[in-house]
């Protein structure tokens, strides 16, 4: 088997540096000593498919919140009789498929792939990234765990003075073009090839790249798809979506068109590509579906500011905070 459960560190001849954690990633920033992606060894096509694992910091936190998820649905639908305005099957598939999506990119064998190849690397980052965050936003996970908790718990969220507080401090982050700002900011701080190197030799600092990419990706789509219910709003996530567009077009050109490998990277040979042209191939795919996304959702936007006033469909109200907490019977 390509990779132990519950490990990365799959092979016997992986590199002595990446063991020793951050330290390998200072050792790659100041003596520029080349980094193997994600610190693991060649991994050959036959033995790719073996190479699923299961990391406690990525599988414990994915299986906890799909457990308190059907959790939540079940005491939801078990108390009101049916699904409330604004939550049902749609968003419970929308999860769903997030969840899965989640596990394609971090635990299955496109994780192994990535440590070799830069292209597979970037498929993996566009699922973190622009398919997973909206589709668990549009889930609205955060309503049925609220019912996953029992009822004084419930109330208590509401009324929890410090979270309020964070929330309110951090409110100004959620806006469509500070998210987005915040956003690409990420993404390009961590695209530099030093820092980049030190991520890929260090398991801490690629677990730390993969954390900030999810969240920010979290907080921007989050923006973006509750603008939507607002003409001002939509007009702001409109700038959002083509600033991210723009940056991203921006990024995955200097990918596909610098003269030279920009990364460090192992032997990519025995899978037909020089180092350049798997850097090349990274970014066409960047260029192409994540830009695509970003598209999209800046035509959806635009399209809710077409839209004459009063001509909108009356959509069903969304599951009210006050209806969340209410105690259950």
């Amino acid at each position: 088997m390509a990779v132990r459960l519950g490990s990365r560190k799959a092979f016997p001849n992986r590199p002595i540096k990446t063991k020793l954690g951050p330290a390998a990633g200072l050792a790659t920033i100041l003596f520029d000593i080349p980094a193997f992606a994600h610190g693991a060894a060649r991994h050959e096509a036959s033995d790719l498919w073996h190479a699923w694992h299961a990391d406690p910091l990525i599988s414990v936190p994915l299986l906890a919140s799909g457990l308190l998820f059907i959790r939540g649905v079940w005491h939801l639908r078990r108390r009101v009789g049916r699904f409330p305005p604004g939550f049902g099957m749609r968003q419970i598939v929308c999860f769903v498929l997030g969840v899965v999506l989640l596990v394609i990119a971090l635990l299955s064998p496109l994780e192994a792939l990535s440590s070799i190849l830069l292209s597979a690397h970037m498929v993996q980052h566009i699922l973190l990234i622009a398919v997973a965050p909206p589709l668990l936003v549009l889930g609205k996970p955060e309503v049925a765990w609220l019912w996953a908790l029992p009822p004084t718990w419930r109330r208590g969220v509401a009324r929890h003075g410090p979270l309020r507080f964070m929330l309110a401090i951090l409110s100004p982050c959620a806006r469509p073009i500070p998210a987005a700002l915040i956003h690409m900011a990420t993404l390009w701080v961590w695209h530099s090839p030093m820092l980049f190197d030190a991520a890929v030799a260090s398991d801490g600092l690629h677990w730390l790249e993969h954390v900030l990419f999810f969240g920010t990706a979290l907080l921007f789509w989050r923006a973006i798809i509750k603008a939507h219910s607002g003409r001002e709003a939509a007009a702001a996530a409109l700038i959002a979506c083509f600033i991210t567009l723009l940056q991203s077009g921006l990024l995955s050109a200097l990918l596909s068109f610098a003269r030279e490998a920009l990364y460090h990277a192992p032997d990519t040979t025995d899978w037909g590509l020089t180092a350049l042209e798997d850097q090349q191939l990274a970014g066409a795919i960047m260029s192409l579906p994540m830009c695509a996304l970003y598209l999209a959702a800046g035509l959806i936007m635009a399209l809710r500011l077409l839209t004459p006033r009063g001509s909108e469909r009356v959509r069903p109200s969304p599951v009210a905070m006050t209806d969340v907490l209410k105690p259950s019977r």
